[in-house]
């Protein structure tokens, strides 16, 4: 692998590339190359010429200098050629900034592996965790609103606000007094039958049935009964039972 400055003119995209990116991305990929000039470099091999395309007098090493006319004459020579395996969207939006060159990372490589690496170089790649994506964020957020990040980054404004919303704390849980509901008072509305049925339970708290003899078991209290007449009621108004 060696990392090459190449002319745009003799990068030609591999034929089976499957990779697409969205309008809106392409957009956002080049603001950022046209604000910072930076982007990872492409990754290409040599293709055409055999071995003289390995010796590409047009492939200069990072920070060396060429002149107009050697640009030129790199790019006239047909007989260096590279392809481009990961890349194909920063290539075409360098053309379109006006760039004549690109950084790139040559591997040689045959066509079998340049379709493996085709199939898996754009499929290779983590996932954020959106706790610590939030917490990037809200650190970028800072002087920034969500709409100035929103250019700068792949997300959405809408995307932006919840993960700036998510990188918030978390609020002060209420005491719990604070949480309970208040005290209201409820009507409810009783058939004649319902009514007695009530009143006969709410007579009968507190009073019990005359406790057994030695050894044998106490009786529910009718105050017990009664309730639970009240229960069975509920539930059958209710249409639960």
């Amino acid at each position: 692998m060696t990392l090459q400055w190449i002319p745009l003119g003799v990068l030609e995209p591999h034929p089976e590339n499957s990779n697409r990116m969205p309008a809106h991305l392409m957009e956002k990929l080049k603001a950022h190359i046209e604000r910072t000039g930076l982007y990872e470099p492409l990754v290409v091999r040599p293709i055409g010429a055999g071995e003289a395309t390995r010796t590409c007098p047009g492939a200069a090493a990072p920070g060396s200098r060429a002149s107009r006319d050697d640009l030129e004459s790199e790019i006239s020579d047909l007989r260096c050629r590279y392809q481009i395996l990961n890349g194909h969207h920063r290539a075409r939006v360098l053309r379109e900034l006006g760039h004549t060159r690109a950084r790139c990372d040559v591997w040689e490589v045959d066509d079998d592996e340049a379709r493996l690496l085709l199939a898996t170089l754009n499929r290779l790649e983590g996932r954020d965790d959106p706790s610590a994506r939030a917490h990037l964020v809200a650190h970028l957020a800072q002087g920034r609103s969500a709409q100035d990040l929103a250019r700068l980054l792949p997300e959405p404004p809408d995307a932006v606000e919840r993960l700036l919303r998510l990188a918030q704390p978390p609020p002060t849980p209420l005491a719990p007094e604070a949480i309970e509901p208040p005290a209201r008072p409820m009507t409810f509305f009783l058939a004649e039958e319902q009514h007695a049925l009530v009143t006969e339970a709410l007579r009968e708290t507190g009073r019990s049935d005359t406790v057994a003899g030695d050894g044998a078991a106490a009786p529910r209290p009718k105050r017990a009964d009664a309730l639970e007449r009240l229960a069975l009621w509920y539930l059958q108004s209710r249409g639960l039972r």
